[in-house]
């Protein structure tokens, strides 16, 4: 299971979609002493106890699924179709992932008259889509290899 590419692309989608649920997504500057982080659950207020000023329940939701997806996309390494198939639909959610980042900070940018500041970690969504078509890649190439192997005998 680990030795074949395929896995490996997989789990380097795996630890970098795990990574955006640790660190804050994008900065909301207000001025020079206030700023707001944007987190996968939304913008959490900056004194405790306090609810959150906004939240982003479906980019939580979405990264969620997408782990699970990559998870059990490795662990189905016998039904390479199925492989394929979680794959796709997880390169899907990724987008959705960047879409909704982007559509929720820039929709909090008037009420709250701030200033966005994106983080790096917004591309690990783009490169996870370039892992995982570079594992349906190589699942393919071992399905064909498997199918070629059944004609011979």
């Amino acid at each position: 299971m680990i030795q074949r590419i395929q896995t490996l692309f997989l789990l380097g989608v795996l630890i970098l979609m795990t990574l955006m649920f640790f660190f804050p997504l994008a900065e909301l500057i207000v001025s020079a002493k206030i700023s707001y982080s944007f987190i996968y659950k939304g913008i959490p207020s900056l004194e405790e106890g306090e609810p959150m000023l906004f939240k982003a329940y479906p980019i939580a939701i979405l990264l969620l699924v997408i782990v699970l997806n990559v998870l059990v996309t490795i662990f189905s390494y016998k039904k390479r179709m199925r492989q394929i198939r979680l794959t796709v639909f997880n390169i899907f959610c990724m987008l959705g992932v960047v879409g909704l980042v982007y559509y929720n900070v820039n929709s909090q940018l008037e009420p709250m008259q701030v200033i966005a500041n994106y983080s790096i970690i917004n591309a690990f969504p783009l490169v996870s889509v370039v892992l995982s078509y570079l594992a349906i890649r190589n699942i393919g190439k071992d399905e064909a290899m498997i199918r070629s192997m059944d004609r011979i005998r």
